[in-house]
């Protein structure tokens, strides 16, 4: 029985029965979009659909007929012809495992005729599902450390094909260079849901031309200021990469939006400008340029060093939330945050930064965007227009010790038992020095000695995977929450037991390890 759940405020997913219903309701409602449907994401058994409003998620919860059979058009799908070298690691294995030769793997690989039904853990990974497949091979016990870029692999009853070098388990029958993920085109996608792919045996690979390089745009000749030290970790932002799902791409963007926006609009640029996001403080620069900047986010001291001044002149304090202007030689410092993780630094005009898939943010699980920043890099003004400089602004609330978190159930609550779902709120818990940008872990704040979990699960087995969102609060087996923030993966495989209401994010962005969290449950239409 199909059913559609609520995920957060503004996502609904639809429940299917099978990964083939799943493909027929992602084609439904991408040829007969639901009013306020922003975005699509396929997965093994479910749609993720993301509406503009609350409200418009609501009523597609409450209307919405899921058909059984997609109502398609007849469109013609685009079908690629991925050449592939059948030599891998893996082959023996497969055939050992399915009963089969190693011709015959080969034969029923490349006959099939696979679809392109959801995107993975990685920009340009995508998994593949042949109806016509009957091979099932089970995922390698022991996931190796490193598959070569180009490796066509297959799990389950599904193949694919990793974009580049990374970890994985899948079982390894062979390799293409077929340009899967490649920021100089446009898509940038080799592929995307929907499509049709036909493995095609060849001895070798002809090689493929480099893309034609793309020149990208050169800084201005001179810098505006110099990084003198970056502190724990320093990283352009901006408002982030939306929409991109499909190719398996995160949102990415600032951590605790509303520092960022207020960051900017304090120095007169558009809110989503790109800008400076800080862990921890420590940040120091250099003006090389008369320059206006904002700091806003945790709290810290921050202070400005003229190199005329006299030994024992102290340095003049700059207010947070307030712009200030530096004069070339002048010489900015972050004190360590004393209060929430992550400070916001915005330059007038915005900071130049490479572009990649639309965004010059950081995304630290995929590795788009710029690395973080460096000691003794010089930092450029992207010269946007800006408007006139904001007067100072309140500063935001940032956690002290602890914080409480406003969640929406599901959609896996119906996952863990009566007893967990009452422990959820009832624990203290306590945020992990292992934390990132990707997600926040959690760990009871007073351990028990027994090795239970502290949320139990009301029935055994996997979940498959299926799509995420920012905010979402996954439970391992292990049984301690992961909370994704903006670099979280596109689909994941634990169930999510709530998500934390959008507005109370910030707050997660800007807790410390040690900070304790609290979870209340809202009924999301109040």
């Amino acid at each position: 029985m199909t059913r559609i759940k609520r995920f957060s405020l503004n996502y609904a997913l639809v429940d299917c029965n099978s990964l083939q219903h799943a493909l027929s309701v992602h084609a439904h409602l991408t040829e007969h979009p639901t009013p306020g449907q922003i975005e699509l994401i396929p997965a093994a058994q479910t749609v993720l659909v993301h509406f503009a409003t609350p409200q418009q998620t609501e009523s597609f919860i409450t209307s919405f007929t899921v058909p059984e059979h997609s109502e398609t058009t007849g469109t013609q799908t685009t079908t690629r012809i991925i050449e592939t070298v059948y030599t891998g690691e893996d082959l023996n294995d497969v055939a050992n495992a399915t009963g089969l030769s190693v011709e015959e793997v080969i034969t029923k690989h490349s006959s099939a005729s696979w679809q392109v039904a959801f995107a993975g853990f990685a920009p340009g990974f995508f998994y593949l599902h042949a109806p016509d497949n009957t091979m099932d091979v089970p995922r390698r016990a022991t996931p190796r450390t490193s598959v070569p870029a180009g490796s066509v692999g297959l799990a389950g009853q599904l193949s694919g094909i990793y974009p580049r070098s990374s970890p994985g388990g899948w079982q390894l029958i062979g390799h293409t260079n077929a340009p899967l993920w490649d920021l100089t085109q446009n898509p940038p996608a080799l592929l995307e849901p929907g499509n049709t792919v036909q493995f095609k045996p060849v001895r070798e690979l002809v090689e493929i031309p480099a893309s034609a390089s793309v020149t990208p745009p050169q800084p201005p000749e001179k810098g505006v200021a110099r990084l003198d030290a970056p502190g724990l970790q320093t990283v352009y932002q901006d408002g982030g990469r939306d929409g991109l799902s499909h190719w398996g791409v995160s949102p990415s963007g600032f951590a605790d939006i509303a520092a960022a926006h207020e960051a900017n609009r304090l120095v007169g640029n558009a809110v989503t400008v790109t800008l400076l996001e800080n862990l921890g403080g420590g940040l120091k620069l250099t003006a090389t340029d008369d320059i206006v900047l904002a700091v806003t986010g945790a709290q810290v001291s921050a202070t400005v060093t003229s190199p005329d001044e006299a030994d024992d002149k102290t340095p003049r304090t700059v207010r947070l939330y307030k712009a200030f202007a530096l004069k070339p030689s002048e010489t900015l410092q972050l004190g360590p945050t004393t209060g929430g993780l992550r400070t916001y630094l915005a330059l007038r005009g915005g900071f130049e930064a490479p572009v990649e898939a639309g965004s010059t943010s950081r995304d630290t699980l995929s590795g788009l965007g710029a690395p973080p920043l460096t000691t003794g890099q010089t930092l450029y003004t992207a010269n946007l227009p800006a408007s006139a400089v904001a007067v100072g602004a309140r500063p935001l609330d940032v956690p002290s010790e602890s914080i409480t978190l406003r969640v929406i159930a599901g959609p896996r609550d119906d996952w863990f038992t009566t007893e967990s779902l009452e422990k959820f709120t009832a624990t203290s818990w306590q945020v992990s020095d292992s934390s990132d940008r990707i997600g926040v872990r959690l760990t009871p704040e007073n351990p028990r000695d027994s090795t239970t979990p502290v949320l139990q699960r009301s029935r055994e087995g996997e979940l498959p995977s299926e799509g995420m969102v920012t905010g979402a609060i996954q439970v391992p087996p292990n049984g301690e929450p992961v909370i994704f923030l903006s670099d979280r993966p596109v689909t994941g495989g634990y169930p999510v037991i709530a998500s934390v209401h959008p507005a109370d994010l910030r707050l997660l962005a800007q807790a410390p390890p040690t900070t304790r969290v609290t979870f209340t449950f809202i009924d999301p239409a109040s």
